[in-house]
């Protein structure tokens, strides 16, 4: 099925929440539940709180479904409400982040040297803000288009493809820092 007939079946479906058949709505959770489910996990890095996360993105989905107008992206919608779900949960957790981040740097600056080589992906993503973190998930793994993710993140798509190339570039030193460290394999991030 082509992305256009697509577009039209999911506002078919919506028109039909809209008018009071829940059960349609059950459609689009079935669309949608792994793809949200996969960026909540990605942007709040733990499973149990991804797992909260999309429950509590669906209900406010269904709770606005009469804000959603046909003819826009209906993933690029629910993206938004992801997004600003996550946002706000991570606002909230910030503290409890600063705190662990504090942790780590005491515990680096011990170590004296960071082991990049352990480094995982969920990792990585640790290392960069939850906006950039967010750009990257949109872009990497829901592959997404700079002028989809320009309407999720509210901002201008000169904007987002700066930002990415940014995270880009950051990501690509801590890779050069791997490779240079005479204790690590060469083979180390590119898993």
């Amino acid at each position: 099925m082509d992305q256009k007939s697509e577009e039209l079946e999911i506002d078919n479906i919506v028109a039909q929440v809209k008018d009071g058949n829940k059960e349609a709505f059950r459609a689009l959770v079935c669309e949608y539940q792994r793809k949200i489910h996969v960026y909540s996990y990605h942007m709040l890095r733990n499973k149990e709180e991804a797992e909260d996360a999309v429950q509590e993105i669906f209900l406010k989905c269904y709770q606005n479904i009469h804000q959603y107008s046909q003819g826009t992206s209906f993933s690029g919608w629910l993206y938004t409400i992801a997004y600003n779900h996550c946002i706000n949960l991570l606002k909230k957790l910030s503290l409890r982040h600063k705190l662990i981040a504090l942790y780590r740097t005491q515990l680096a600056q011990a170590k004296q040297e960071v082991d990049y080589a352990s480094l995982s992906i969920h990792d990585v993503l640790g290392l960069l803000s939850a906006e950039d973190r967010n750009l990257l998930v949109l872009r990497v793994w829901e592959d997404q288009s700079f002028d989809e993710i320009s309407r999720i993140m509210n901002c201008k798509p000169s904007t987002v493809r700066k930002r990415f190339e940014r995270i880009r570039k950051k990501l690509k030193m801590k890779m050069i820092q791997v490779e240079e460290s005479p204790n690590v394999p060469k083979t180390a991030f590119r898993r």
